[in-house]
């Protein structure tokens, strides 16, 4: 039985949306060809590991940078009306 990898296809398509990355970018942070990424994205080869909890980790700090973002413009308004 083949084991689903579709996770693995989500996980890398958003990081190459969300976080700006090409399939070399991701290949080059991770030390592997772009062969390998793309057997990620057929699902012919399962991500590693560490691969995958990076990307989960980088889109994660990605997540939180823009909440801090907003957190920071409302405080700003905040600060505006209160004076």
């Amino acid at each position: 039985m083949k084991e689903d990898l579709s996770y693995q296809v989500t996980l890398i398509e958003r990081a190459k949306k969300e976080l700006g990355m090409s399939q070399s970018d991701i290949a080059r942070k991770f030390e592997v060809g772009t062969t390998t990424v793309s057997d990620w994205i057929k699902q012919k080869r399962k991500i590693t590991a560490t691969a995958k909890l990076a990307l989960e980790l980088m889109l994660k700090d990605k997540e939180q940078q823009k909440e801090l973002e907003i957190i920071g413009s409302f405080m700003t308004l905040l600060e505006k009306y209160r004076k």
